[in-house]
């Protein structure tokens, strides 16, 4: 039992790596061009923010729950670079740095998915959350796929982008069915997704197409899905970082700007499948398989730079958002499905989970039990101790008007005050994941 485990995954240096993670992201944020404005460009040593890698970075402390001081800067920026227009299918998006001035889904996917996740539509200085939702479903092709814009050919990248973003905005929008159907469709014979239907299928593409769909449609973890886990735990490589068949992503975007003559730009997105897949296995409809789990992050932990960074799958020394983003992502996601404490050592078999605390020493299963239960308790009442202050003191006032006690004057006095630590309470919550 014990070899079929392996090392286990320690979630002591699981956070000690987000925390690395987070530090690195901190020390490149880059003030914009306008006074109260910042963020992140994807190549973190340049000195001029871009949507895309500024949500990305946003993203990143809202998934581990880190304060960021700069949080309502990435978010004016944000609303800054947000594209105005009398044009449909234009107003609403954000362009990348390198898309001369147009939105497209590579930006404004990643922004709407960020900013629907954080829930800032009723943060003022935010950015506009209801037409950037109508530019992604004024985009989606008739296929029901999204390319970078309305008219480019669908892929599989980017319409998972559209579908997550979309769902984070609104999860009731008809054209999410579509462009599941879309997806489904796109899956090859082998079970997996590549760049686009009739490619041969890569690491990197089926495991965020199964984290999309997971994501979506939680309950289509039966032959839906089966075939295309089958398929990565099959040809998952955990010693390397990146995928070998799908390193880089290159492609090239056209749009007619008014002109004969198409406007053409190239699109390059590095690819880490490792914690793609990472990050899709932990969501495996019959549990993460556990070999495949601790080879992998193992290999995530053992590669982390000591800038908190991972290395570049282009090589050389530049640093990029995305040798960081997906390594996050993939590492908070063993908090999700994990019911263990920050110190504790997971050990994954094939039909068991073992945690194992790193303070219990010699004490009985259930003392352990009823502290996990004591702690799992004490961080949802300092979670929510103003909701549990402001309905004692609606009940209790209730109560003592309907003996007579207390006038309802008195009853409305007496919830100013636990009305009023709510009311604050609820506002910190929203910008303290």
């Amino acid at each position: 039992m014990v070899s079929a485990i392996g090392d286990g995954i320690d979630l002591a240096s699981t956070e000690q790596a987000l925390e690395n993670a987070l530090s690195f992201m901190r020390n490149r944020f880059r003030p914009g061009p306008v006074p109260g404005a910042g963020g992140w460009y994807h190549q973190l040593d340049a000195h001029t923010p871009g949507p895309t890698a500024t949500a990305v970075g946003l993203d990143m402390f809202q998934l581990v729950g880190a304060p960021f001081d700069h949080f309502d800067e990435c978010l004016g920026f944000l609303r800054e670079r947000q594209v105005r227009s009398a044009d449909s299918r234009v107003d609403g998006g954000w362009s990348t740095n390198t898309s001369l001035g147009h939105p497209v889904m590579e930006a404004t996917g990643w922004v709407a998915y960020v900013i629907g996740r954080a829930r800032t539509a009723l943060v003022t200085a935010g950015p506009d959350a209801r037409s950037a939702y109508q530019w992604l479903v004024n985009n989606q092709n008739p296929d029901g796929g999204w390319g970078s814009l309305a008219g480019c050919a669908s892929r599989v990248w980017l319409t998972c982008l559209g579908l997550r973003a979309l769902h984070q905005l609104n999860p009731y929008a008809d054209t999410i069915n579509k462009g599941l159907e879309w997806l489904m469709a796109a899956r090859g014979e082998e079970g997996g997704w590549g760049e686009v239907p009739g490619r041969p299928p890569t690491v990197t593409h089926t495991s965020f197409a199964l984290v999309t769909i997971l994501e979506l449609r939680p309950q289509w973890n039966d032959t839906r899905t089966i075939p295309a886990f089958e398929w990565l735990t099959a040809h998952l490589d955990t010693t390397r970082l990146d995928d070998r068949d799908a390193r880089v992503e290159s492609y090239n975007t056209s749009i007619f700007d008014g002109n004969d003559t198409p406007v053409v730009w190239q699109t390059v997105m590095p690819h880490y499948g490792l914690a793609f897949a990472a990050s899709a296995l932990l969501r495996h409809p019959k549990g993460p398989p556990a070999e495949l789990i601790a080879d992998a992050f193992k290999t995530i932990r053992s590669e982390q730079l000591p800038s908190g960074a991972w290395p570049n799958v282009h090589g050389g020394s530049g640093e990029s958002v995305w040798s960081v983003a997906p390594f996050v992502n993939a590492l908070s996601d063993v908090r999700r499905v994990s019911p263990a404490m920050p110190s504790d050592l997971i050990l994954w078999a094939p039909s068991l989970v073992v945690i194992q605390r790193a303070d219990a020493g010699d004490q009985p299963l259930t003392a352990i039990i009823r502290a996990q239960r004591r702690a799992r308790f004490l961080r949802a009442f300092g979670r929510h101790w103003s909701v549990a202050l402001l309905s004692l003191s609606a009940l209790l006032g209730l109560l003592l008007v309907g003996l007579g006690r207390f006038s309802w004057n008195d009853f409305t006095l007496g919830l100013i005050l636990p009305l009023g630590l709510f009311v604050t309470e609820q506002y910190r919550n929203r910008h303290s994941p």
